[in-house]
């Protein structure tokens, strides 16, 4: 197919590209004699340099094949796109783009007025003249008119959008879809992000939204600019949209601080909403690398907004709408993809509007109705006024209620960090005055929050720290929540949520495993790891100034029973062999050797005191608090000495051995 490409340049709007692919025929309207590979076509003057340049564009002057592109996109035509163009050229159909934010016939209309593109008095008659036609203003069709591939000719719908330009000012995207409703013509379309990033880059940041030539003189202004909101309501009776939140969807972007019309979807990450009525809870998560796949057991509220951040590596279903994680994350997360899906979980405050509802879960787990009511209920409780008031984000506490030193052996046991990775995070946390000792243990897999300005610092700094050393969020969510004072809100038994979070099922979706930086494998034994859990810690202690060497010894004789084991002549499980490395945070030192927490309820429960379930927060708490006195974390707030007391040391056992020793996810 021998391709025509032509276009139009008045007024010196733009320089002309020369650096085209080598096949087609070029014409530029406007210039006498351009420089090869260009011919030349001449522009009848009707006095303003747009109106002239539009004329060529809407009433085409070729019956052969041809494609309309904007000067200014010129310096992207490239051989993808020629194959693209004969592809779409070759379904012999009128073609045209969707506009990225799909606007409304109110939105359309009110970016014009808040631009002074046009003027109002202008745009009220137009719309005035439409009404008394049979235009659906419903069906309206947002064009993204920098590029047309027209199949062959088509004078009818040429004429009436250039009768219905004349009337509407010197934007085109109004009257072009008028004329595409009004002459019937059939037409295929693409969404324009979709269809660029076939042969450019269409991402918000990407060069096809934000690279423009040097001599571009930009907008032109024929009004000043009026309030688009009243200009937008003086309509809403002319055209039947009276359903402003489908069809006004406006706001401030938040980074160049201008109007913003339509769905903000993918290209517009940050955007203040007029309209305070939107109060719609959403439910977001990411998913990179293939980590996940949502279940198809999820419960979807109607009422609910799903939104889905990725690196496009996700298998597509149910409400949730997919968006890009933002290029710029790219760079700061490296290669590391769990940093990389962390930034929507961290940074929800350039990701939505300031007063959004919302609830981070990780996207393996199965929604319930029962948890999406919890979430509304948890949402809506006043106030929320950020780092001012209580509860502008809520969290789960673990039910371990780990110490800084627990963390870090979890990081380090189970490969999630190395050890070079600790220390320098942990060196940063020295330099800021941390205090290792008020460790708030969070549970991060499910998070409620009301974004607030006043959150942006501690979303920050959690971030910041996210991308030193440790890929982990738990502790650079602490370090955040110390530096900022966040008063924050806390669930003490994750039981409640409505959601399993611990059964064999709750992750019923989950691929494969995450990163993993340690260097333990199949090949290590449990012995080694504690060997060199317990030499970390000794390293680490002048620095949190946490003294908890018991909490790692090696095993004495007939100390310790196996679970695992049976002994015959004993009737019970075996004695664990002298010199093994043991580990289990709930086991104090005592003058007369250690003892656990649960030999002491039971020594209690054997004298016949009766304290209750042996998992009763409250029961244990006294026994709780000892163990914290002796670790030096007498400064905690009072509701983490509520702690769940179980066997932990062999949970923590299982737990390395079900992600290092015998793991039955995948390597990345």
């Amino acid at each position: 197919m021998n391709l025509l490409i032509y276009t139009c340049i008045t007024d010196d709007y733009v320089d002309l590209c020369t650096d085209v692919p080598e096949g087609p025929t070029y014409v530029v309207y406007g210039i006498e004699n351009p420089p090869a590979p260009w011919t030349g076509g001449i522009i009848e003057d009707l006095g303003d340099p747009v109106r002239s340049s539009r004329k060529p564009k809407i009433l085409c002057p070729f019956d052969q094949p041809n494609i309309y592109i904007d000067a200014s996109k010129l310096h992207l035509i490239n051989e993808e796109f020629l194959k693209l163009s004969e592809e779409i050229l070759s379904r012999d159909k009128f073609f045209v783009m969707q506009h990225p934010h799909e606007h409304s016939y109110l939105e359309e209309a009110a970016e014009y007025v808040s631009r002074g593109w046009v003027s109002s008095d202008k745009l009220l008659e137009f719309t005035t003249l439409l009404s008394e036609t049979q235009f659906d203003f419903e069906e309206y069709f947002s064009p993204l008119c920098a590029i047309i591939w027209r199949s062959s000719r088509n004078e009818e719908f040429d004429k009436l959008w250039w009768q219905w330009y004349n009337k509407g000012g010197v934007r085109d995207q109004l009257s072009f879809s008028v004329s595409l409703q009004l002459s019937g013509i059939e037409y295929d379309f693409e969404n324009s992000r979709t269809l660029i990033d076939k042969f450019s880059d269409g991402s918000p940041e990407g060069v096809w939204f934000t690279q423009t030539d040097q001599n571009r003189c930009g907008d032109y202004e024929y009004a000043d600019p009026v309030d688009p909101t009243e200009f937008a309501d003086l309509l809403t009776e002319l055209t039947g949209l009276y359903d402003w939140e489908k069809y006004y969807r406006s706001g401030t972007d938040n980074v160049t601080g201008d109007y913003f019309f339509g769905d903000a979807g993918k290209y517009s990450y940050a955007i203040e909403w007029d309209d305070e009525s939107r109060n719609q809870i959403i439910i977001y998560t990411s998913i990179t690398n293939w980590y996940d796949e949502f279940p198809d057991e999820n419960y979807y509220d109607p009422d609910v907004k799903y939104v889905c951040f990725t690196d496009g590596k996700v298998k597509k279903k149910g409400p949730w709408e997919f968006r890009e994680i933002p290029a710029h994350v790219l760079e700061e997360a490296g290669a590391c993809p769990r940093r990389l899906s962390a930034f929507a979980k961290l940074c929800p405050h350039k990701l939505f509007p300031v007063g959004s509802k919302t609830v981070w879960l990780d996207g393996c787990y199965v929604h319930t109705k029962e948890w999406v009511d919890q979430c509304k209920e948890i949402l809506n409780r006043n106030p929320y006024s950020g780092m001012g008031g209580w509860g502008a984000l809520t969290h789960m506490l673990h039910p371990h209620r780990f110490t800084f030193h627990n963390e870090v052996m979890e990081c380090f046991a189970t490969n999630y960090n190395t050890k070079e990775e600790l220390l320098e995070l942990i060196n940063a946390l020295v330099e800021v005055n941390y205090d290792f000792t008020s460790y708030c243990s969070p549970v991060l897999t499910c998070i409620w929050r009301a974004i607030s300005e006043e959150m942006f610092e501690f979303h920050d700094l959690w971030w910041k720290y996210s991308l030193i050393g440790s890929n982990r969020d738990q502790i650079s969510f602490d370090c955040a929540r110390q530096l900022t004072g966040l008063k924050w809100s806390r669930i003490h038994n994750w039981e409640t949520i409505g959601i399993d979070l611990t059964s064999p099922k709750s992750k019923v979706a989950r691929n494969k495993r995450h990163p993993q930086a340690g260097h333990f494998d199949e090949n290590s034994t449990y012995n080694q790891i504690l060997e060199e859990c317990y030499n970390l810690l000794k390293e680490i202690r002048p620095y949190t100034g946490i003294q908890d060497e018991h909490q790692i010894w090696r095993v004495g004789w007939n100390e310790l029973k196996d679970p695992d084991t049976w002994d015959r002549a004993l009737q019970s499980p075996a004695w664990m062999p002298e010199g093994s490395w043991w580990y289990d945070p709930t086991t104090i030192k005592t003058t007369h050797g250690k003892y656990s927490i649960q030999d002491k309820i039971s020594m209690i429960f054997d004298k016949g005191f009766q304290l209750g379930n042996r998992d009763s927060n409250k029961n244990n708490s006294f026994w709780v608090r000892r163990l914290k006195r002796s670790l030096g974390l007498v400064d905690l707030p009072p509701e983490l000495y509520d702690m769940h007391v179980w066997d932990w040391g062999w949970s923590f056992r299982d737990y390395v051995r079900k992600n290092v020793l015998t793991p039955k996810l995948p390597k990345t």
